[in-house]
């Protein structure tokens, strides 16, 4: 029974609370507290008040001028914590693909001569050969040719078959 009595005591306590701070919301925060309330018979019916002098609408030229001086403000800067990823490595450099085509081989002496196409062109290679000053035929060893494309440095092989 006094566990009840206890919970209505702290319950009315709390209402009354929340109705003072309630009423106390609407009064001016430097005021003495008390508000002057005009009665409504003092007025004659049908007449209007004009609204305080902060509540009228005045021109556009009594308005601040900050926000031409620079000083406005976002109020909502965009915020995120998305960190883009790192920018992909190039890729290296690669050398084309070879423009040569296999035709044959002559082996004289002990010495390999290739005989391979390039476009229109018909050419016979041997080790060293440089062409055009793009490739260098390194080595000629059935069943592959090593070229060097020379920009790059990078070698390029080139299937000829086996040995006759």
């Amino acid at each position: 029974m006094l566990a009840k009595r206890q919970r209505w005591l702290l319950l009315g306590g709390a209402l009354l609370l929340t109705l003072l701070l309630a009423a106390g919301i609407g009064q001016p925060e430097g005021g003495n507290g008390a508000a002057v309330v005009e009665p409504a018979t003092a007025r004659p019916r049908g007449s209007r008040v004009a609204p305080p002098a902060e509540l009228q609408i005045g021109s556009l030229a009594s308005l601040s001028r900050d926000m031409a001086a620079g000083k406005v403000r976002d109020l909502f800067p965009v915020q995120s914590w998305y960190v883009p990823p790192p920018p992909p490595k190039p890729a290296p450099p690669k050398p084309p693909p070879l423009p040569f085509t296999y035709l044959g081989k002559a082996i004289d002496d002990g010495l390999v001569s290739v005989f391979v196409a390039q476009g229109e062109r018909n050419l016979v290679v041997k080790t060293g050969d440089v062409i055009d000053g793009v490739y260098r035929a390194d080595s000629i060893l059935p069943p592959v040719m090593t070229f060097t494309y020379l920009p790059l440095q990078m070698q390029q092989t080139l299937e000829i078959g086996v040995a006759n």
